[in-house]
């Protein structure tokens, strides 16, 4: 029996450990492998793969290197103190979460059931698989919309393909360091949108309505993104192309028990906490956004803290305590 399980291996679910190690609960976390979607931090001056495209990165230096990468850095921080206990940490998966009168119980795929006072879900989203969301056409090769790489792309031209908030929202920020950015709807009501046309405004950015994405083209050197519309095939060459189809939050192992919204997202209050008492979760399991990790990072330390005044205010958390 712990007072706190935590269940996810990313941003949130270790900033949640962090928090409760500073104040010193008695928690598990379990999760096949830590990280999430966090990228390990990128040597200097090397070449790699962004999008299926080759591009050339070379950071001035180190302290460059660690202001862009805060975020990712401040994980693999928090990774390296939980490798220091690994009796805190359980590489296992969580099936299913249960309520038990005031307690929980969390099956896993093969260490059996544990039983907790209070459980934090940080599960994250994974991106859908691009194929079949851009109206069948070949697009393997895109990478995810993602604004990790903006400063990777500087000076660069990038392709946006989508209108979701989220392709807006990268377009608008690789439209302050990228040579050229195309934004690519795929009809054209989607170039109504107010924040398109505020895009529109950017000498840089090129709105291209009505197309989809049908193949690339090239060597990893040159790349031709071809796209099909408005009865015609347009060929732009690109140092990066990304699309956004959205995400899935990985809620299934609670969505029975907590409040969710239709695509299956958990609500949660300003504490991090569900419909259900005892119950919280943090991180991109609670939003449709993904990829911002200081974000994620500032959701599971508010989570564990909600956690804690939990178990701090229960009878049935004092017990627990006691009992150890």
């Amino acid at each position: 029996m712990h007072d706190l399980v935590i269940i996810g291996g990313g941003a949130a679910s270790q900033a949640a450990a962090m928090y409760a190690i500073g104040k010193q609960i008695d928690f598990l976390l379990i999760c096949d492998r830590f990280g999430g979607r966090v990228e390990p931090a990128t040597p200097v001056d090397r070449d790699y793969l962004v999008g299926g495209i080759l591009v050339h990165f070379d950071y001035p230096d180190a302290e460059d290197e660690e202001r862009q990468l805060i975020g990712s850095s401040a994980v693999h921080l928090f990774e390296r103190q939980l490798c220091r206990q690994p009796e805190r940490v359980l590489h296992d998966q969580a099936m299913a979460v249960k309520r038990v009168g005031q307690q929980f119980l969390i099956e896993t795929r093969r260490s059996g059931s544990i039983m907790a006072g209070a459980v934090i879900v940080a599960t994250g989203a994974a991106p859908r698989p691009l194929e079949g969301v851009m109206g069948g056409h070949l697009v393997a090769e895109l990478g995810y919309s993602n604004t990790n790489h903006v400063a990777t792309l500087a000076d660069k031209v990038v392709a946006l393909v989508g209108d979701s908030e989220q392709v807006l929202y990268s377009a608008a920020e690789f439209a302050g360091v990228a040579r050229q950015v195309y934004l690519v709807l795929p009809t054209a009501e989607s170039a109504e949108q107010a924040e398109v046309a505020l895009l529109q405004r950017q000498p840089n950015v090129e709105v291209l309505p009505g197309y989809r994405p049908l193949e690339v083209r090239g060597t990893t050197v040159a790349r031709e993104l071809v796209l099909d519309g408005n009865d015609e095939q347009l060929s732009i060459e690109v140092d990066g192309a990304f699309a956004d189809p959205g995400f899935d939050p990985s809620s299934a192992l609670v969505r029975h028990l907590v409040k969710t919204g239709p695509d299956g997202f958990i609500h949660v209050d300003r504490g991090f906490a569900t419909s259900v008492p005892g119950l919280y979760a943090a991180g991109d399991v609670t939003r449709p956004e993904g990829e911002q990790v200081l974000a994620a990072i500032g959701d599971g330390a508010r989570a564990a803290r909600s956690a804690h005044f939990y178990l701090l205010t229960r009878p049935i958390a004092r017990a627990v305590g006691e009992g150890r």
